[in-house]
């Protein structure tokens, strides 16, 4: 299922981002310094010795860190695109607890990603409720290096991630193509119901 597909490269990148080493210099904005304080946060957990055997403990942990850096509503609405004015308010919500869990569930365990790599801020775009991070991961032993932008949006007195790009692709295009093909070939409610089977799948390994 392509679906899952998305998922899969969604929670991956998602997770090597947030446990790399974030190098910002002095300066930097409110939106960067966010981020930088939230990945210093998860890296702290997951460098943890206390927590090496604990491994419940330590996804729990960094989950509930992501759950606070990420605008969960957003990111639903805008990859539901369309469909998203379409539902009911009891739909909206359901939809965005199932798409937050199944993320959560799926690639709460991939933190053995990490090797190394740094990820460097480059600059920064923030005009008033919106925020464009540009940033890139430096691989020095592979000789790579990738960039990777980040959106974010202010929520009261916060900034939250809504959408990762890597290398030019949004990974919140991607879902928003899935979801659509999904949709176009047979219904929202099937969507909903390939979803939840998923999470079944994933609640019972």
């Amino acid at each position: 299922m392509r679906l899952i597909r998305t998922r899969k490269v969604f929670f991956h990148l998602l997770i090597t981002v947030l446990i790399l080493c974030w190098i910002v210099p002095a300066g930097a904005g409110l939106p960067a310094e966010f981020v930088k304080e939230k990945m210093d946060a998860i890296k702290k957990i997951l460098d943890d010795p206390g927590l090496k055997d604990r491994k419940k403990a330590r996804i729990e942990f960094v989950m509930n860190i992501v759950d606070t850096m990420i605008d969960w509503e957003e990111t639903t609405k805008r990859a539901l695109g369309i469909h998203w004015r379409k539902r009911t308010p009891q739909e909206k919500e359901e939809f965005t607890n199932l798409f937050k869990e199944l993320l959560k569930r799926t690639y709460s365990e991939k933190f053995d990603l990490y090797t190394g790599q740094e990820i460097i801020f480059d600059s920064e775009k923030a005009e008033e409720d919106y925020a464009f991070l540009k940033s890139k991961i430096i691989d020095k032993k592979k000789g790579e290096t990738i960039t990777v932008d980040f959106r974010l949006l202010k929520n009261g007195d916060r900034w939250l991630i809504y959408d990762i790009s890597i290398e030019g692709i949004s990974v919140l295009n991607n879902y928003r193509v899935q979801f659509d093909e999904i949709i176009a070939s047979s219904s929202y409610e099937e969507l909903v119901k390939k979803m939840k089977d998923k999470l079944k799948k994933e609640q019972k390994s």
